[in-house]
């Protein structure tokens, strides 16, 4: 888990739900998740799987690519967009 990331990423996911106005409870129920759920996720210390990265973006009424696009941008502006892969040999080509 990268942690420097994650914040990031917690922060525009944050900000994302204040905007289209609702509390970590309301977003956790549109999500059949707990309220504790979303605050790990805003706070860093939980990562998002693919599949919940899409719930999370129809929760907020957001396209999935606008929520992606931004947590790219934010991770752009704090210098982290690069992706860390530990062993880049691992990827099938």
């Amino acid at each position: 888990m990268d942690i420097e990331r994650n914040r990031v990423a917690g922060k525009c996911l944050r900000r994302f739900r204040k905007d289209a106005g609702l509390t970590q409870t309301e977003l956790a129920q549109r999500m059949h998740k707990s309220q504790s759920f979303i605050s790990k996720v805003e706070n860093a210390e939980r990562e998002l799987s693919l599949v919940e990265t899409f719930f999370y973006a129809e929760a907020l009424d957001a396209g999935y690519d606008v929520l992606v696009e931004e947590v790219h941008r934010s991770l752009g502006e704090a210098g982290l967009e690069q992706l860390y892969i530990a062993n880049p040999e691992q990827i099938s080509k």
